[in-house]
């Protein structure tokens, strides 16, 4: 397992301190902006939903960002949770490489 970074910033951190807060919006504003429901918007900026590549765009639109910056702070995130999951890390560790698998496919016959 790599050596542990700082996690790093969720979507709905970014989307709570660094534009709801500073800007004086609140979730059902952001809602209707995006033209989603108010739970849709509650669970991303609590944290409770991963960010789609639809909502990226929307994202995107409402502020006027890049589509790619939603994205990768995802990306990013979800990166982090795989190289700093001990469970996944063991079940990657189980996983055969193709040419492992072709060469011992070759042995057998």
């Amino acid at each position: 397992m790599k050596q542990a970074m700082r996690k790093p910033t969720s979507v709905g951190d970014v989307l709570q301190y660094e534009f709801l807060e500073p800007l004086g919006l609140r979730v059902n504003d952001l809602a209707d902006m995006l033209n989603v429901h108010r739970n849709t918007v509650s669970a991303l900026v609590n944290n409770n939903r991963k960010l789609t590549t639809e909502m990226a765009y929307r994202l995107a639109l409402v502020f006027a960002t890049s589509v790619e910056f939603w994205l990768n702070l995802q990306r990013h995130l979800d990166q982090w949770e795989v190289e700093n999951d001990a469970r996944t890390q063991e079940e990657l560790s189980r996983v055969t490489p193709l040419t492992t698998f072709l060469a011992q496919r070759h042995q057998v016959a």
